[in-house]
């Protein structure tokens, strides 16, 4: 919606879309803000804002009295503000404004640009002589100070004969000079009924409408009124006025049965004590609403500090927080406040922010919800701690919000420190109390924690997950079902995608566990990453198997590149279709960032001589954006480890850790990860997770004929199968063929480096005996030596539906294989 508003402002507008787009947002946000101040200020002054609801205050100005009021039996007298300041009011206003001396240098001003105009319209009389006429009123019309009111005036300046010209000249300058000798205090009224008497009576009725035209343009205000003067002068005489008393005697009537109180009447009423002043409610709402901007500040400035994306990128979850902290104010005051605090689930929003939106906005959204609550019971610190204590400490305690007996668990550490609090504030009563009402507190406190919160919890993060479709731990559960219809239709259509998802999903947990990130949601995503390659899932290596790869047969990089490139817009597509969470599409969008299909962009290079400016790199560059997230950083990471490690099959743990560091340290030096919020000890716990896994994953095994020479080595290793062009790191700066990849903004040697050992990852597992060079020379011979003979069409939906049956029953085959092999193995064994 943003995007379309976007289009339609900048087609008006004609400004860049990125500003247009940028200030709708600032301004959905600045909305937002208020509506929620607001809100939020109504529900804590709700009695102050609605007297009626209130027992200390039950009238007031404009209501009609039900009865009649008098005054109290021994009557009084007062000074009566209203009348009196209503007296000071008339004082005021019959004191005309006062104005200062005309200012020459308004007239000195006006006069000299008045004459600069008639210069201009000399140069443009006389420059008539090799100008058309149609280029004389342009020139007339671009003057700075005048404006002809009607366009025949403006020829008539060009066309009229010298002499008349200089008399009319000569009569504005006259005009404006009688014009100034007198005091104009208001311009437009001036123009209107003076300026025309201020021209001579020789010159006819057309040519003194012109002189008008001429002149009134450079007629401005000479005087103003000196309002420092006349407010003293009012206030001068407001201060003579004598002070009011009213008096009334007892049992006289201030304010008669239905008739409607007066400012006057009211008055007297406040004097007497009769009602509560109105200056009370209105105290009472101006601290509801400094109390909520002050929060409001507190949780923007501490989300800023500590979890800037969730802040502004994920505008959708703030407004659903925001939705959820008003919900819980309202019951809050409504339940807790004016019914059983002590019983009432309050910390049950903290668990519901740990779940949508992590630790840190259930923490400050829990002390905004304390002050305020603090602030409706009559500024209660025991009604403040309860809150907070137990919010903060539900917080601190779901530490897996995906598992729900969690939710329980800190339930009952919730309800154990209400006990404290409970007692902290009611252990001082007398023997009795603490026999009876104090343990009622405290049972009542410890069960409203450890039933109540969890419950409600729960029950709220159902119907938030149903109505806003939001990856909660329900959703997630239910998204990482197998029998799900999208992962069921990527083990049918493209099963080696699905088994690379796997892998690279167990690799993103276990790293985002280990930083302290979403590593359920990061699990979760991972499945789904790579949907879009069920468009064309033969054009992927994990999905060709022994069939060769239709990209040597289609011999066109830029096909190829569009190929690769396109699961990602494909997968987004598919997800939002499917009705995928905005936050798993965010996964498929940013796994890639904005990195290049290198491959294809050397071989487009190869085929252009090697001249750069006849390749477009964006034809091969991912659309992006950069990962945005810690979660969707590693995913990345994770994803180009997995498959190099797969591609590459190393020998050992320390080739594995070589290859993971130099993959993580080239995404961190081509920028890819500078919106991730990652840390460079982040960094490192990920690679020391990604060795361990990588190296039970890819362990080499034994050859147990060989083990027990029963059959002799191979000359030479088997060929490894080809990259696969999406996961295939950047290539080296000088390629085979000789041509360059793309300059980066990293320190030349740095880059090169890293692209010679990315073309050694791409390319070639060498034999210790092999150099690196030749061993890729042979690995791009066998990859080219038996291509396929034609490029297989992308299939269509209804054809890969048809297909999906044969794909199934082909991954059946082959797990019959392994198990025949495995079984032979152990016989030989």
């Amino acid at each position: 919606m943003i995007e379309r508003l976007g289009q339609i402002l900048e087609d008006r507008l004609s400004l860049p879309r990125e500003q247009i787009i940028q200030g709708i947002q600032w301004t959905i946000a600045g909305v937002a803000i208020l509506t929620f101040v607001l809100v939020a200020t109504f529900i804590i002054a709700f009695e102050s804002i609605f007297s009626r609801f209130s027992s200390t205050a039950d009238l007031a100005i404009g209501q009609v009295a039900n009865r009649n009021i008098v005054a109290p039996a021994n009557g009084g007298s007062y000074i009566s503000e209203v009348q009196t300041e209503n007296l000071r009011e008339e004082a005021r206003n019959s004191v005309q404004p006062i104005y200062s001396t005309p200012d020459l240098e308004v007239a000195r001003t006006w006069g000299q640009r008045a004459e600069q105009t008639l210069e201009f319209i000399d140069d443009v009389r006389a420059a008539g002589r090799y100008d058309t006429i149609e280029q004389q009123l342009i020139d007339l019309a671009a003057m700075d100070y005048l404006l002809f009111s009607m366009p025949e005036h403006a020829e008539r300046v060009l066309t009229i004969d010298e002499d008349t010209w200089r008399s009319i000249a000569t009569e504005v300058d006259t005009v404006l000079d009688r014009v100034y000798r007198t005091e104009i205090r208001d311009e437009e009224d001036y123009v209107n009924t003076q300026l025309s008497l201020q021209i001579s009576r020789i010159f006819d009725t057309e040519t003194s409408t012109l002189i008008y035209d001429l002149t009134d343009d450079f007629v401005r205000p000479n005087t103003f009124e000196n309002e420092t003067a006349t407010a003293e002068e009012r206030e001068r005489q407001a201060a003579e006025v004598q002070p009011v008393e009213r008096t009334f005697v007892g049992g006289q009537i201030i304010v008669e049965e239905n008739e409607p109180i007066s400012a006057l009447a009211y008055e007297a009423l406040v004097e007497f004590n009769l009602i509560q002043p109105e200056d009370i409610r209105f105290t009472q709402i101006l601290r509801a609403l400094t109390a909520t901007i002050l929060m409001v500040a507190i949780f923007g400035w501490y989300l800023a500090r500590f979890d800037t994306h969730l802040l502004i990128h994920q505008p959708q979850r703030m407004m659903i927080l925001g939705v959820i902290f008003l919900i819980m104010l309202a019951l809050t005051r409504a339940l807790g406040i004016n019914g059983n605090i002590y019983l009432f689930p309050a910390a049950a929003m903290s668990l519901l922010f740990v779940a949508i939106a992590g630790t840190h906005s259930a923490v400050i959204g829990t002390l905004g919800l304390a002050l305020l609550m603090g602030l409706v019971a009559n500024d209660s610190l025991e009604v403040m701690m309860l809150i907070a204590v137990g919010g903060i400490i539900g917080a601190l305690s779901l530490r897996r919000a995906e598992r729900l007996n969690q939710f329980f668990v800190a339930g009952a550490i919730v309800g154990i420190f209400n006990v404290a609090v409970v007692i902290i504030f009611n252990s001082a009563l007398s023997s009795e109390a603490v026999n009876t009402n104090l343990l009622i507190l405290m049972l009542t406190a410890f069960i409203g924690g450890l039933l109540l919160v969890p419950a409600t919890a729960m029950a709220a993060m159902f119907v938030v997950t149903a109505l806003f479709n939001l990856p909660t731990a329900l959703k997630l559960i239910e998204l990482q079902q197998p029998n799900k219809p999208m992962l069921q239709r990527l083990l049918r259509e493209a099963p080696g995608t699905y088994q690379h998802s796997l892998q690279v999903g167990n690799l993103a947990e276990q790293a985002a566990n280990a930083i302290g990130a979403d590593a359920h949601l990061t699990h979760v995503a991972a499945l789904y990453h790579d949907i879009g390659k069920m468009h064309s899932p033969l054009y992927f290596t994990e999905n060709q198997k022994d069939i060769g790869n239709p990209h040597d047969t289609l011999g066109d990089p830029y096909r190829s590149a569009d190929i690769i490139i396109s699961h990602i817009t494909e997968g987004d597509e598919m997800a939002k279709q499917a009705g995928l969470p905005q936050r798993i599409r965010d996964f498929i969008r940013e796994h890639h960032g904005t990195t290049q299909v290198f491959v294809f962009y050397q071989q487009a290079l190869k085929a252009a001589d090697g001249d750069k400016s006849k390749v477009d790199i964006s034809d091969f560059t991912y659309p992006g954006p950069k990962p945005r997230s810690r979660e969707t950083a590693i995913l990345m990471l994770a994803d180009s480890c997995e498959a190099a490690v797969r591609s590459i099959n190393p020998q050992s743990k320390a080739e594995i850790s070589e290859l993971v560091g130099k993959i993580i340290e080239s995404k961190r030096s081509e920028g890819q990860l500078d919106e991730s919020g990652l840390t460079l000890n982040d960094l490192r716990t990920i690679r020391e997770i990604f060795v361990d896994i990588l190296q039970g994953m890819f362990h080499p095994r034994i050859n147990y004929r060989e083990a027990i020479g029963d059959k002799p080595k191979p000359a030479t290793p088997p060929a490894p199968q080809p990259t696969p062009a999406e996961h295939v790191p950047p290539v080296s700066e000088n390629n085979a063929n000789g041509s360059k990849a793309p300059q980066s903004t990293s320190d030349p040697d740095d880059k090169r480096e890293t692209r010679e050992h990315r073309v050694i990852q791409e390319k070639s597992t060498p034999s210790p005996a092999t150099p690196r060079s030749t061993a890729i020379q042979q690995e791009m011979d066998i990859a080219d030596e038996e291509p396929m003979t034609e490029v297989p069409r992308l299939p269509s939906l209804d054809e890969r539906r048809a297909t999906s049956t044969l794909s199934m029953s082909a991954v059946n085959l082959l797990d019959d294989d392994d198990a025949e092999n495995e079984d032979e193995d152990t016989k030989d064994t």
